[in-house]
């Protein structure tokens, strides 16, 4: 059973195949890997003699009786942490490398940590513990290029090794790298963000949770365990987002996460204030200004049907906020359509009204028809515009064609409502339009 265990160990590793020295004794390949690695520290230059060292000592730690020998892993370790300090010393001499070994220190500490438990003598306890602290910076160091990869569970399995390391340190008596608060909260945070970031919300809790019993200082916790909480508790979620907007008024990323949470849950009343806040904190930022314009028309599709006052004076409120964001980027296509979308749906309001007045073919009835097909048709000739433009920004977008193939068919423009119909048809069926149809247009 440990000749397997040992066996699996190597798997991990990824060291399936050996060089042509599979001939090798052992022992033989046990010096031959300590010698290459000595010559490599001699001269860095020799990294085929360092690639050569992994498959000698993987040699030595397949054999069944060498690889219960705590000197052959603590070697191992040792030739893979060479791998580290070459990656740091190319970084020094270049600021454009990329390091190449990001899972050496991996490794390593799997190498380290099978020597400290096979390890009989206290000395071989000691050289395991103490290549394993040395890996904690370059460990650390390699989990933040593993993250910023994209690769977020690799980067959370290196930064708990990392953790683990410290408490096997600390266990035993001996000092850790990650010796004061601030250094340990820190790797913490980047243990729970990492799982956090692969959605991995058990994991990233009790990180999360040490965090605050820890009073970590910054906002970015309660941010965390607002995403947290609200897998489990929308309103245990909602304390934490506001006791972390208590400690940290001023801090956008809470108050953007209190804006998603309102949106999420359809609390409009509050996203009118929050918005606005934010827009003082953040003003040049121009999905804002779309957001609380939408708010806006939202609650003026709310109102239009029962209270025409009020609806009228959220449709001027949604206007000024687009047309703000356009200020900020004048083609910003969803401020462009959104515009235009709310004329549409105030026209598309008129229209019911007209069916109504269809009935009535009194001389009164039809001259009131008229008058208000002709207020109707001129609404929808002020959404024509933001629609033509939103077209040229992005020719493809299905609410856009739907719109304008609506708007041309109304204005008996049949031959240009069919190119839209056609265009509509060909996104609908997973296609692309590449080409606006008013781009070269008045």
């Amino acid at each position: 059973m440990k000749r397997l265990f040992i066996i699996a160990i190597l798997a991990v590793f990824g060291l399936t195949s050996i060089s042509a020295q599979e001939d090798i004794s052992p022992k033989k390949a046990f010096r031959q890997a300590k010698r290459n690695l000595s010559a490599h520290e001699l001269d860095n230059e020799k990294v085929d003699e360092l690639k050569e060292a992994v498959d000698l000592i993987t040699i030595a730690a397949r054999d069944e009786e060498m690889g219960k020998d705590a000197e052959v892993w603590v070697e191992m370790g040792n030739i893979y942490s060479a791998f580290l300090e070459l990656d740091y010393k190319n970084s020094l001499m270049d600021e454009n490398y990329q390091n190449q070994y990001l899972q050496e220190a991996n490794k390593a500490y799997m190498a380290y940590k099978k020597a400290f438990e096979l390890a009989e003598k206290s000395r071989n306890q000691g050289d395991a513990l103490e290549g394993m602290a040395g890996l904690v910076q370059s460990m650390s160091n390699s989990g933040i290029t593993v993250l910023q990869s994209g690769d977020a569970m690799g980067a959370y399995n290196i930064f708990k090794n990392v953790l683990d390391i410290d408490a096997l340190l600390v266990e035993n008596g001996m000092d850790s790298p990650l010796q004061g608060d601030e250094a340990k909260n820190n790797q913490l945070f980047l243990a729970g963000y990492a799982a956090l970031t692969a959605e991995q919300f058990e994991l990233a809790k009790p990180y999360y949770m040490e965090l605050k019993e820890n009073d970590y200082d910054d906002p970015s916790l309660y941010e965390g365990l607002y995403k947290i909480k609200a897998q489990e508790d929308q309103q245990e979620a909602m304390d934490i987002l506001e006791e972390g907007r208590a400690k940290y008024p001023d801090d956008l990323s809470l108050l953007y996460a209190e804006i998603n949470h309102a949106l999420q849950n359809n609390e409009i009343g509050s996203l009118e204030t929050k918005l606005k806040e934010a827009i003082n904190k953040d003003p040049k930022n121009v999905s804002l200004y779309s957001t609380t314009g939408s708010v806006y028309d939202r609650l003026f599709q709310e109102t239009m049907d029962s209270e025409p006052e009020k609806a009228s004076k959220y449709f001027d409120s949604a206007k000024v906020y687009f047309e703000k964001g356009l200020e900020l980027d004048p083609d910003n296509v969803d401020a462009i359509y959104s515009i235009g979308a709310l004329y549409y749906n105030k026209a598309a309001q008129g229209t019911q009204e007209l069916q109504k007045l269809a009935d009535d073919l009194s001389s009164d009835g039809m001259k009131k028809y008229d008058s208000t097909k002709a207020e109707v048709d001129k609404i929808f000739d002020q959404a024509l515009p933001y629609f033509q433009k939103a077209e040229r920004v992005n020719p493809s977008d299905r609410n856009t064609l739907i719109a304008l193939k609506e708007i041309y068919a109304r204005k008996n423009q049949m031959d240009v409502s069919d190119i839209f119909d056609k265009r509509l048809k060909t996104i609908e069926s997973g296609g692309k339009v590449e080409e606006s149809y008013f781009e070269n247009k008045q």
